[in-house]
């Protein structure tokens, strides 16, 4: 019995490793055509992210089931001089070229298993670029859903060229799809605001979100100017997810991820309303586990400054799972009750990204202090000092030394 179970077990070990590695003979695969471009200092660079049918059809294997996503890297380089692509900027724990062949080989398959090595080590993108030439390959990063955010770090002897890239992936599932962004506000009735105007008016905006019939919910604590792109890439760049919207499928990953402690990036988040509506976007930053993350609902505002969005937001942080008469399903987060710790971090976080190109403090829902708490929707206590922070975000690198303070309100922390 043991004998025939061993060779069944070889054989299917064989048979597992029989498979060739297929390279697209078509000189212009399917993914150059969702390709974007940006140039910057006389280089133009170009990227892509490989969906899971392009992958089979260029490597003939999935990547996907790795959690690997395939980044098509091409650099143009009118310079006199050489330039350097830096990998771990684009992301800090992409795999190498080997070790996606790695996890790709089949048992006892070793004149199968150095051929794949050899293609995938030929796709890969070398690092150097010539004065005057191109250079294109693979960055192997890891996966992502939604949104993917792509920094090209370009080094060389007289200092760096730094091209960013926010994409939209058609992973699909996500909240922000329900949103028809372009019909939210007529022409006339999106505000054009000065300094003092925008003041005036994050002051007025209602204390607190809603569930819809009268209840108050979490306090809005956070605004963020500037265009979408910029905004939603710093988020991105510092590894805040979007979240799925309510279905069966992320119901269900949400209770498997809950009952097995595990992390589920893209887990949605309870909708809650302002402006007479549920949140447009929701983004969140999870630990290990699922019943720890920040998070962050945000509603384009009939507001903009220098002809940027106004994004007004409620940002807190879960720390844990309980249960409560008053969540849908009975169960909820609780959420760390100093509300101003979460907001901190999102303007720390967003110093961190170079994002921030000035800050303020405008009134909000009012003092609630550690002896006198306030109560959420479900009954999650949480005391601050009522202010929403105010954070304008830069197109180009901002370091922390350069962020404009703007001197509106203090906060008592």
């Amino acid at each position: 019995m043991h004998l025939a179970f061993l060779v069944i077990l070889l054989s299917l070990f064989n048979a597992a490793g029989c498979s060739t590695l297929v390279i697209s003979p078509a000189p212009n695969p399917s993914f150059i055509k969702h390709e974007c471009t940006k140039e910057k200092d006389r280089v133009r660079v170009s990227i892509s992210v490989l969906t899971e049918e392009e992958n089979r059809e260029y490597f003939g294997r999935s990547l996907t089931s790795k959690g690997i996503q395939a980044v098509w890297l091409k650099v143009e380089n009118h310079n006199p001089y050489s330039l350097w692509i830096m990998p771990s900027y684009v992301d800090p724990e992409y795999f190498s070229a080997l070790e996606v062949a790695f996890l790709n080989h089949g048992f006892f398959s070793g004149p199968s298993n150095h051929s794949m090595d050899q293609v995938f080590e030929q796709y890969r993108i070398s690092r150097r670029v010539p004065a005057g030439g191109t250079n294109s390959g693979f960055v192997f990063t890891n996966l992502s859903e939604g949104v993917k955010y792509v920094n090209v770090e370009l080094w060389h002897d007289k200092g760096v060229i730094d091209v960013r890239f926010f994409l939209e992936l058609p992973n699909g599932g996500f909240d922000y799809e329900a949103v028809d962004f372009e019909r939210l506000y007529t022409p006339g009735h999106l505000k054009e605001l000065n300094l003092a105007q925008l003041r005036r008016e994050l002051a007025s905006v209602p204390c607190c979100t809603g569930n819809g019939r009268g209840l108050e919910a979490d306090p809005v604590n956070v605004v963020l100017v500037g265009n979408d792109d910029d905004i939603f890439s710093a988020l991105v760049h510092q590894g805040w997810d979007p979240t799925h919207s309510l279905s069966a499928d992320s119901v269900r990953r949400t209770v498997t991820a809950f009952l097995w402690g595990r992390r589920y990036r893209y887990s949605p988040v309870s909708p809650l309303q302002l402006f007479d509506r549920q949140q447009d976007i929701a983004f969140q930053r999870t630990r290990g586990t699922i019943q720890q993350r920040n998070h962050i609902r945000l509603w384009l505002s009939p507001y903009t400054y220098r002809a940027r969005p106004v994004w007004i937001g409620q940002i807190s942080r879960d720390i844990g799972v309980r249960f409560s008469a008053r969540a849908p399903f009975f169960v909820t987060h609780r959420i760390d009750p100093e509300v101003d710790e979460a907001r901190d971090y999102l303007i720390e976080d967003l110093l961190a990204s170079e994002s921030l190109e000035a800050l303020a403090y405008v009134r909000g829902v009012g003092a609630a202090p550690l002896q006198a708490p306030r109560e959420n929707l479900t009954g999650d206590p949480y005391f601050t000092d009522g202010l929403r922070a105010v954070m304008f975000i830069s197109a180009k690198p901002v370091s922390a030394d350069q962020v404009n303070v703007i001197r509106w309100e203090t906060p008592s922390n």
